[in-house]
């Protein structure tokens, strides 16, 4: 794994930071910290140790604003489980049931995970065999070669539903499902790093719940499914779930082929 960051740091300091000017990406401005200046580099490079190391000897704040990560071929073939998404393709899209209610407490909307028709624009969707609503991963779309995949592979935690045009009450879309899921793995544990925001103790939902790093769970809280949503509401609204894929699904969907999807490794804390 090779993981690049972006580090800011406030502007005035950048005078002292000539040793790092090749890793420089730009000057930026934050609402709280005025002008920054932003540093891109692989923290598996000792210029990363030895710029770390000046900052903090001399007190000098700084914050890692985004990080990036590349996974060889073999490191996400040897992945117990993955980090799973595609491309949202289904830009119109609308469920017949409510997927929030109205929290009476922080007032805020609770998101939810409920089982309804999914209406799409057969239009304007581009023919994947898998693909997602705009809305977030939580919607999934699969063609019938992907369906029949799933079958003749017994991949577990998924069913199938039709999938309707939008505009109309029960016009089924031929040749797409909506694939079914549920939650299957537990919370999102150290050593990844969680931005947490407001916690509501009636609805136990974060105003702001982001991961920066890769994500690690326990063990024991994955359920042992093929394919899950997680447990964690991510982002700021519109929140999402994400979806955790076992080493079995990602070689069905690689050896057959499957474009626009995409994985990163995730881990086990056990």
């Amino acid at each position: 794994m090779r993981e690049t960051v972006w580090i800011n740091i406030p502007l005035k300091f950048k005078g002292l930071l000539d040793t790092w000017r090749e890793y420089y990406a730009y000057d930026t401005e934050d609402s709280e910290l005025g002008m920054l200046v932003s540093y891109r580099i692989d923290t598996n490079r000792i210029e990363y140790t030895k710029l770390i190391s000046f900052l903090e000897k001399n007190d000098i704040y700084y914050y890692i604003f985004r990080r990036w990560y590349r996974f060889t071929k073999k490191e996400k073939d040897e992945s117990e489980v993955l980090l799973f998404w595609t491309d949202d393709d289904a830009k119109d899209s609308y469920k017949s049931k409510s997927k929030e209610y109205i929290c009476n407490k922080c007032g805020k909307k609770v998101p939810l995970i409920e089982r309804g028709r999914l209406y799409v624009d057969l239009k304007k969707i581009k023919k994947y065999d898998i693909m997602s609503t705009y809305n977030g991963d939580e919607e999934t779309i699969v063609s019938e070669k992907v369906k029949q995949l799933f079958i003749e592979e017994n991949i577990s935690g998924v069913e199938f539903e039709p999938l309707y045009q939008i505009n109309t009450e029960n016009k089924i879309i031929d040749g797409f499902y909506h694939l079914i899921l549920k939650e299957g793995i537990g919370e999102v544990v150290e050593p990844s790093i969680i931005e947490k925001k407001d916690l509501c103790p009636q609805c136990g939902l974060y105003d702001e719940y982001i991961c920066k790093t890769t994500l690690s769970f326990k063990r024991s809280a994955w359920e042992g499914l093929d394919i899950c949503y997680t447990k964690d509401w991510f982002s700021a609204p519109p929140k999402f779930k994400h979806l955790i894929i076992s080493n079995k699904l990602y070689k069905v969907l690689m050896d057959n082929k499957i474009r626009n999807v995409y994985f990163q490794p995730a881990y086990f804390i056990d």
